[in-house]
């Protein structure tokens, strides 16, 4: 067999298998005046981890609207955003979907007064996998800055 055919067969397993991370972007839009949060999970994560957090062996991430409106609450629950001083920046849930192999979650805020940083805490999935890893890119306030929650990593601070 050759190389590539066996990288090939390699990377379709991968792809069959749990991901355990998840994306999130915090944008500084000026011209909405919101900090939008967009969350992306894989869509095979989310069906194997409904149906644990939801003690619910039933739970269908991909056709169920109930179930889909309890995970995003569930990741709005496990997402929170504090200035420098730490006053806290009441986060909206504006949404969700099923979007191709992704699902997605949508909050925002006005935008805050703190033009200096943010304390950020992602939580999602990681009380159900100790090994999930939750990246969060910060855009709109100059370089893209990216923070890891891993291990114990809880609040972490990006600096403008």
């Amino acid at each position: 067999m050759s190389a590539v055919v066996a990288s090939l067969l390699a990377t379709n397993t991968a792809f069959a298998h749990q991901q355990k991370a998840a994306e999130t972007t915090v944008l500084f839009n000026k011209r909405s005046g919101h900090l939008e949060i967009m969350h992306r999970f894989y869509l095979h994560d989310t069906e194997h981890a409904v149906q644990d957090l939801f003690n619910d062996k039933h739970a269908d991430i991909l056709d169920s609207e109930k179930t889909q409106q309890q995970f995003a609450d569930y990741v709005s629950q496990q997402f929170y955003a504090k200035t420098l001083t730490d006053q806290t920046i009441t986060l909206n849930t504006v949404g969700f979907e099923v979007d191709g192999k992704f699902f997605w979650v949508y909050q925002d805020a006005p935008l805050p007064k703190t033009e200096k940083g943010l304390k950020l805490y992602n939580g999602a999935l990681r009380d159900l996998w100790p090994t999930q890893i939750n990246m969060v890119n910060v855009e709109g306030q100059g370089p893209v800055k990216t923070l890891y929650f891993q291990d114990n990593k809880d609040w972490l601070a990006v600096y403008f």
